[in-house]
């Protein structure tokens, strides 16, 4: 998947975490937030995260910028959203993974008990409705 003619690179699985921290809001996050989220989850220090967030800017996924209060919190907004992040790791997977071929992703999901009968229904419908547009 392209962005601006460029690839979106995968993000390692840190990053991940605070992007889909990120993601959630619709608004911009401060560090605070993403270090409180993700205490359940994934704990970590604050000064990882300060440095996660510098990695993730400095490859274009988010951009910060700072509070105009007295205490200037660095607030963060994504740059890369989550379908097109979702849509570059499914094509990353599918080329290494499939050759390519969503078809083979299909048949390995139905074949290995992975998908219910009422998920193959969905996916079928959801099939029929692409091919309609």
């Amino acid at each position: 998947y392209m962005r601006n003619d460029k690839k979106i690179p995968r993000i390692p699985d840190a990053e991940l975490d605070i992007m889909l921290v990120i993601w959630k809001y619709d608004r911009p996050v401060r560090i605070i937030e993403i270090y409180n989220d993700l205490q359940s989850i994934h704990p970590c220090t604050k000064s990882a995260i300060h440095t996660l967030v510098e990695s993730l800017q400095h490859r274009g996924f988010i951009n910060i910028e700072f509070s105009p209060d007295k205490r200037s919190y660095k607030m963060l907004t994504p740059l890369v959203s989550e379908d097109e992040y979702r849509t570059a790791e499914a094509d990353t997977f599918i080329d290494k993974l499939c050759g390519g071929k969503w078809q083979k992703l299909i048949a390995a999901l139905t074949t290995s008990d992975k998908l219910s009968d009422d998920e193959i229904e969905e996916l079928t419908q959801f099939l029929q409705k692409k091919e309609g547009e």
